[in-house]
């Protein structure tokens, strides 16, 4: 259970991450 939690939240951070990356490239762009 330990290690299903583990990757669901570094799935959860990795995604946060993604959306704000994205984010921050767009407000660039524009």
């Amino acid at each position: 259970m330990a290690i299903i939690g583990y990757i669901g939240f570094l799935t959860f951070f990795l995604g946060t991450a993604l959306v704000l990356y994205l984010g921050l490239t767009k407000i660039k762009l524009i």
